[in-house]
């Protein structure tokens, strides 16, 4: 995971069991990003001291106190304010990122364009009853056929699908591992492969990754979900 990243979530309180042994290792081998997160504590420590207290305070004393012309103390105590709720604004919008809100805002399941399901028709082969348990959430159910389909053929269209059904039941982690194979090499699908990669990785807090992939999609000649990929890229900036 990116240091940044790492950093970010320690503060936030959202590092994984994993995440927190490789931060917890990077502070015992790494000096630089050891002395980064000690900057970042004090300020933060800092920012929210002033809050609490010194800023409430002379605020009410300004309140209280009698002005006569321009008083230049009082003039940089509140500059000082307006600074340190500067900070405290960035502090905050920078380690904020509801990365799950915009996970859920922005993902569905890529509809199926590979075996249309006719209703009424009573098909058998493993494709369409995979694809009918994909078309009606049975996700458990598609993933079974989606894995029985792949042992026959492998096939990054329905390792596709089948990343998209382990979106929707939670395994990330494999879903990741299916779009990045399926993008080392190129094809129709390389653009759409982006897109759900970009939100699997968002889907685990992993911000930068999913601005590399953003960032792919946006720079391609496909015009799949582009403008999406501009707006979320945009808020996660």
């Amino acid at each position: 995971m990116d240091k940044k990243e790492l950093i970010a979530q320690y503060f936030t309180q959202k590092l994984s069991q994993e995440a927190q042994k490789e931060f917890d290792h990077l502070m015992a081998t790494d000096a630089e990003f050891a002395k980064d997160v000690t900057f970042q504590k004090n300020l933060k420590t800092i920012i929210e001291k002033e809050e609490r207290n010194t800023v409430k305070q002379q605020l009410q004393g300004f309140e209280a106190e009698e002005h006569s012309g321009f008083n230049y103390k009082n003039w940089l105590i509140a500059a000082t304010i307006v600074i340190l709720l500067g900070l405290s604004s960035f502090w905050y919008f920078n380690n904020t990122i509801d990365t799950e809100k915009l996970y859920v805002e922005n993902f569905e399941p890529y509809r199926n364009v590979v075996q249309p399901i006719v209703r009424g028709e009573a098909k058998t082969d493993l494709k369409t009853k995979a694809f009918t348990a994909y078309e009606i959430k049975n996700y458990t159910e598609a993933l079974r056929y989606f894995d029985e389909l792949l042992k026959e053929n492998p096939d990054e269209t329905i390792a596709f699908y089948k990343a998209n059904v382990l979106m929707k039941l939670d395994k990330t982690e494999e879903a990741v591992a299916i779009f990045k194979t399926n993008l080392k090499t190129s094809d129709s699908l390389d653009a759409k492969n982006n897109w759900y990669l970009a939100l699997a990785f968002l889907k685990n807090e992993n911000i930068e990754n999913a601005k590399d992939q953003l960032s792919h999609l946006i720079k391609s000649e496909s015009t799949f979900k582009k403008d999406e990929a501009k707006k979320l890229l945009k808020k996660l900036n």
